[in-house]
């Protein structure tokens, strides 16, 4: 099961990247993350009514879905889009590979989980396995004031994330569903990018051509709905430090898909990377005590 649900995680934010692109040069991004977790909120909220799912939850609870919705669902996605804006896809990507280490320090903070050496290996392998992919670009990086800020952005985004992981173990331990974490997630951090889309006079207009819609549907529903429900259900089963090996691996996929789309080109130096990160991938979720993965 552990391994089916990273499965779902990896292969569906590796086909993302390229899916965004239908978006990125259309509608403003505000706009965009606004109605993906409109949409995907209003799925969730559809399918916890027709299964009867309890949602009514304390003040404490909601207090932990409005957190997590606004770090998870709103600032980290506004400031990924923003990032981009400013630096390469790649460099954004190398960005969010640092979610393994914030995760594994975020859960010896906050709730004492030590962080193993087979962990550390893994993640360290996955990090060269990156830099290595992305070799060109950082290679070819210019140290500007504007490159720089999109490299600050990009870790501040994937330190968004992290926090809304550490939010969503808040919300497992205390046994609450995760559809339903994440419906209230959704609703809160759509309202929190409504209001900051207001704020900065933002058009919530988008093209109603069929890219742009079925890219948004894709999105909302795979992207978001399933994504996200398998990857916080994997993070309370094996840890948020471990699950966050998905962000190191779908950059790798998102490589694959790109290759066959966008004419991208394999290099020695990006198939090194692939082999790094998919050896680092097998060390963070093997189990020897049950010799089989993610057991």
């Amino acid at each position: 099961m552990n391994f089916l649900l990273y499965a779902i995680c990896t292969l569906i934010w590796g086909s993302t990247w390229l899916v965004i692109t239908f978006q990125v040069d259309s509608a403003s991004p505000i706009a965009s993350v606004f109605w993906r977790f409109t949409l995907g909120a209003v799925l969730l909220l559809g399918y916890c009514l027709l299964t009867k799912k309890k949602l009514s939850y304390d003040k404490s609870d909601h207090l932990t879905f409005l957190t997590m919705g606004i770090f998870m669902f709103s600032v980290n996605y506004m400031l990924v889009y923003w990032s981009e804006t400013m630096v390469s896809s790649g460099i954004a990507a190398i960005c969010f590979t640092v979610i393994v280490p914030y995760n594994m320090i975020g859960m010896r903070l906050f709730f004492k989980k030590p962080i193993t050496p087979k962990v550390i290996a893994g993640s360290m392998l996955g990090g060269a396995g990156i830099v290595l992919i992305f070799i060109n670009e950082i290679l070819g990086l210019h140290a500007n004031e504007r490159t720089i800020m999109g490299l600050v952005i990009g870790l501040v985004a994937t330190l968004s994330a992290s926090a809304g992981n550490m939010l969503s173990q808040k919300s497992y331990r205390k046994s609450i569903p995760v559809v339903v974490s994440n419906t209230w997630g959704m609703l809160y951090g759509s309202a929190f990018t409504l209001l900051v889309g207001l704020v900065l006079q933002h058009s919530f207009a988008i093209p109603l051509t069929t890219k742009y819609l079925s890219s948004l549907l894709y999105l909302s529903l795979f992207g978001s709905v399933f994504a996200f429900g398998a990857y916080l259900s994997l993070a309370g089963r094996i840890g948020a430090e471990r699950a966050a090996y998905s962000g190191v691996i779908s950059p790798v996929i998102a490589l694959t898909l790109s290759s066959m789309y966008e004419d991208f080109k394999w290099t020695p130096y990006i198939i090194t990377g692939v082999a790094l990160c998919l050896l680092g991938n097998i060390l963070t979720l093997y189990s020897p005590k049950s010799t089989k993965l993610a057991g």
